[in-house]
């Protein structure tokens, strides 16, 4: 169970003393300790395990004697790389004791927890019987803290008998709680010493400072009660006090406690008392007197007392002056010289009580003013022990209350001893009360104090004074000026009613409605003015004049002697001023205008008494068309795909009747100012400058024109999108069009033109569908015989070509360019020879195709007689085998002329040599199609057979080898 404590102040200075372990201690350790302190001196730092295995004990043993070597200030606990190490403390040469470790942790003035165990040390109980542990905590720290105070798990014996033997307290800074941890010992308990640790512990808010650590030793003794003889000492405070009842001190005036000191033990004992919470300025310890000689009366610096006898040491507290009120505590020690160990504590409780004081001065800084404000500081000094809150106010000893007074702060906060200061503002209000003259005027004030916790606060307070000077000297002066002045004023006054002269007119405003007007509308420059004094206006001349002075529009003056004249009477009102607005002049052309106004007065006739010129007024000149625009709805356009079957071009396609070409060059424009359009002129040329086409115009004289329509608009902007043109040949066109406007003939007319556009051609594959000699596709090469008596009739050559329209067809040697598609009669040399016709296509890309058959005509050697046949042996074939003849053919009428289909080609017959092997596929088989041709669906004309079916040329063996395959022959 816990019981919290009222909060009390600490103040005092906390000493610790070094402790180390010498020879003589080690001697006087237990066995346990003894061999563990020897084995750490050899070894060093070393771990609790290293420490269990090297002197046979367990784990639990060894950190138990560690820490009853630590708590005497033997063993010194390290962490390593986050490992915990035990190293021993030795003492220093001087060998200067140690505190013990409850005192050391306790009374440690860098420990911000205060922890006295009572009892301390080594406690015996009869056993059934119950043991109580009080543990009292101190807070010394600046923060509140969760403090955990348990029996360490080590002690697992101790732990069974107690029944709380976890707690946990909550301290504010400056506090003190107690804990209380209540042992039954069950009866069957054998006697013995029992070691267990007490650990205080605040992870959270003291983690560096925390667990700190007690080992206590608690004797069991036997049930049968023995006579135990009681040793230690033992002392009393008188009066007692707690903290519900302190001991009341005034600051400053001294206070007895009584120490009573019995001496329990069997030999003469030694004793001090020592305060280690109190400065020794608080406090002052007085020991009796003793007779070192005889007569002789000393101070003594102890208590000596005898076997069973009682002392009593004073202890006179007087804290300062300056000593804050509240409430302290402070623990109280008692040293034994035989018992260096023993730890005799107690704690006496402290109240401080309230002194209030406040002492108030008041120093001016500023104390004579003529316009500015005074400066006072007003000085509160707190003489006290208690923090004060002290609110400022003035007063005023001057009944006519002259000045405003501004403190800043109006509550200041006072700690004890130290100053407060508040800045006063003393300013005069009323300046017409200022003296005039004399040593000034003397204001009085003075300041009082109220605290809000109705404290008391001095009566007699200070007062202060502000000197107001008198006017200086000079201000005088600036009353007589004044009153100078306004003589000067009323004499002013009394001319401008009664003896001025009439004032002149005065133009004040004179513009026109619109910098700018425009020609096309039939505008006028429309004047306004505004004249001040109108009753004194004789006349009013204006003039326009051009920006270099030359007169551009006739003068007008109107005059004003019998009032407004009749032509500006539409125009013009007289108020208090003449004001005439949207007068017309005779500006009506484009150019530049400038108009003065000039106003003759009644009292000066001659000359003008004020004039004033407008800006420049412009009228603007009507705006020509402006073509903005004028392109091709592409940059290139594609020729229309057709083919030539028969000498006829055929589409390959059909447009839609509503789309456009898209194989001929349309236009689009947009022309600003339409309104302004009188012609539109359209032309095509080629890139040389030569016109293509003829001139189209346009009339727009009302409106667009019929052909226009389809394809312009006219909101704010004549546009035209796809106008056709009608050419569709392949080249390149720049088209040029000519806007000419309305006005005057002299007018420059406006052009633009477009960039080059392209009609690309459209390349359609060249394929040779048919090359046929009598109505048989031809072969290589014929051998013709040759017979005088029966002449070769001329041969039917027939053939088929499929392409652009571009190609050029020809037969060589002759007749030369022949239509796509015909036929014609080729007559053969009646005497031996051979000859190569060649049926040559050439595109209009310059790609060449050919076909080529031979002819070749023989005489055939003369029958030998049928008496002497000659043996087979002697046979000589009558010509080369697989080659194929043309036999004899009856007569037939004289062949038609060849059939010519139209040709835009010229019909000249130039002979060309036989084609090469690579260009010529006349070792194709009939019929083939040309390298990169397609059969086409063209319909075919054919020919008239010009030779009967017995004239045709055949070969003469099938089975052998085709012409092109035969060797080289030589005539």
């Amino acid at each position: 169970m816990a019981r919290k404590t009222p909060d009390f102040g600490s103040i005092g200075t906390e000493r610790q003393e070094d402790k180390g372990l010498s020879m003589a201690d080690i001697l006087m350790l237990p066995d346990s300790q003894r061999r563990v302190v020897q084995w750490m001196m050899r070894q060093g730092d070393c771990a609790l395990h290293d420490v269990a295995a090297n002197t046979e004990q367990d784990e639990g043993d060894a950190a138990i004697a560690l820490y009853d070597l630590m708590e005497q200030g033997y063993v010194q606990e390290i962490e390593v790389d986050g490992e915990t190490l035990y190293r021993i403390r030795l003492a220093s040469k001087e060998g200067i004791k140690q505190l013990p470790q409850t005192i050391q942790q306790a009374l440690a003035p860098g420990k911000p927890l205060a922890v006295i165990p009572n009892p301390s040390g080594d406690s015996s109980v009869i056993a059934g019987s119950t043991f109580e542990l009080c543990v009292t905590v101190s807070n010394k720290g600046n923060q509140s803290a969760l403090i955990d105070i348990y029996i360490d798990e080590v002690s697992q014996m101790l732990r069974q008998w107690c029944d709380s033997p976890f707690e946990r307290l909550a301290l504010s800074p400056k506090s003190t709680s107690e804990v209380v941890f209540q042992f039954q010992v069950p009866p069957q308990t054998l006697p013995g010493t029992f070691h267990y640790q007490l650990v205080v512990d605040a992870p959270q808010h003291y983690p560096e400072d925390t667990p700190i650590r007690y080992s206590q030793r608690l004797q069991i003794l036997s049930a049968i009660e023995d006579a135990v003889t009681v040793s230690d000492p033992t002392f009393t405070v008188i009066p007692a006090t707690s903290s519900v009842a302190p001991l009341v001190v005034q600051p400053g005036q001294p206070l007895q406690v009584t120490v009573l000191v019995d001496n329990r033990s069997d030999r003469v004992d030694r004793f001090w008392l020592s305060c280690s919470d109190l400065q020794e300025s608080w406090f002052t310890v007085r020991y009796p007197e003793g007779l070192q000689l005889p007569g002789l009366v000393t101070a003594s610096d102890g208590l000596d007392l005898n076997p069973g006898a009682k002392g009593e040491i004073v202890l006179l507290l007087h804290p300062p002056l300056n000593a804050l009120a509240g409430n302290y505590f402070a623990t109280l020690r008692l040293q034994s010289a035989n018992h260096l160990d023993a730890v005799l504590l107690d704690v006496i409780y402290l109240q401080v009580l309230p002194v209030y004081l406040i002492t108030v001065e008041l120093r001016t800084l500023l104390g004579q003013v003529k316009r500015s404000a005074g400066l006072f500081e007003v000085r509160l000094t707190n003489a006290g022990n208690t923090e004060r809150d002290i609110i400022v106010r003035t007063i005023s000893f001057d009944e006519d209350n002259l000045c405003t007074y501004t403190l800043e702060p109006v509550e200041v906060r006072i700690l004890p001893g130290s100053v407060g200061i508040v800045a006063l503002e003393v300013e005069p209000t009323q300046w017409w009360r200022r003296p005039i003259y004399g040593g000034g005027r003397l204001i009085h004030f003075g300041v009082e104090l109220e605290d809000p916790r109705l404290l008391p606060v001095p009566n007699d307070l200070p007062q202060g004074a502000l000197l107001w000077e008198a006017r200086p000297w000079w201000q005088f002066l600036l009353v007589l000026l004044a009153g100078v002045g306004t003589i000067a004023a009323i004499a002013f006054l009394i001319w401008w009613l009664f003896f001025r002269p009439p004032a002149p007119p005065k133009i004040v405003e004179f513009s026109s409605d619109n910098p700018a007007y425009q020609e096309a509308e039939g505008d006028f420059v429309q004047l306004n003015w505004q004249i001040r004094n109108p009753r004194q206006i004789q006349a009013i001349a204006l003039t326009g004049q051009s920006p270099d002075g030359s007169a551009s529009v006739k003068p007008v003056t109107y005059d004003f002697s019998k009032g407004v004249p009749n032509p500006l009477k539409e125009f013009c009102i007289i108020r208090a001023m003449l004001i005439c607005k949207h007068v017309r002049t005779e500006a009506r052309q484009a150019g530049d205008y400038v108009f003065e106004l000039k106003v003759f007065s009644k009292q000066k006739k001659d000359a003008a008494v004020d004039s004033l010129k407008t800006n420049t007024v412009k009228i603007q000149s009507v705006e020509p068309p402006k073509i903005s625009e004028f392109i091709s709805t592409k940059p290139v356009y594609q020729e229309a795909s057709v083919s030539s079957r028969g000498g006829v071009p055929v589409p390959a396609q059909k447009p839609g009747a509503n789309s456009p070409s898209e194989d001929m060059i349309l236009l689009n424009w947009k022309i600003n100012n339409p309104e302004q359009l009188q012609e539109l002129r359209l032309i095509a040329r080629l890139p040389d400058g030569s016109a293509v086409s003829g001139l189209r115009p346009f009339i727009f004289s009302q409106g667009i024109p019929k052909e226009l329509q389809e394809f312009c608009q006219l909101p704010q902007e004549l546009i035209c999108k796809n106008l056709p043109t009608g050419i569709r040949k392949p080249g390149d066109y720049i088209f040029e069009l000519i806007a000419i406007p309305k006005k005057g003939e002299g007018e420059k007319p406006i052009s633009a033109k477009t960039d080059i556009i392209k009609i690309l051609p459209n390349i359609v594959p060249i394929k040779i569908v048919a090359f046929k000699v009598n109505g048989k596709d031809a072969g290589g090469k014929y051998l013709v015989p040759i017979n005088p008596e029966n002449p070769i009739k001329p041969l039917v050559l027939t053939w088929q070509v499929e392409g652009g329209k571009d190609m050029k067809v020809e037969i060589l040697p002759a007749p030369g360019t022949v239509p796509p598609v015909g036929a014609v009669a080729y007559p053969l040399s009646q005497q031996p020879s051979s000859e190569t016709v060649t049926l040559k296509v050439t595109s209009g890309a310059g790609q060449e195709f050919s076909r080529s058959v031979t002819f070749e005509t023989v005489i055939p050697p003369q029958p030998e007689p049928a008496a002497t046949p000659a043996p087979p042996t002697q046979q000589i074939p009558m010509r080369p085998p697989g080659l194929p003849t043309l036999s004899p053919t009856p007569p037939a009428p004289p062949p038609p002329s060849p059939l010519l289909l139209p040709s835009p080609t010229s019909t000249s017959q130039t002979p060309l040599p036989s084609s090469s092997p690579e260009s010529s596929p006349s070792s194709s088989p009939a019929g083939s199609p040309s390298p990169g041709g397609s059969p086409s669906p063209s319909p075919l004309l054919s020919p008239s057979p010009l030779l009967s079916p017995g004239g045709s040329p055949s070969p003469s063996d099938p089975d052998t080898l085709s012409p092109s395959e035969l060797p080289p022959r030589f005539d």
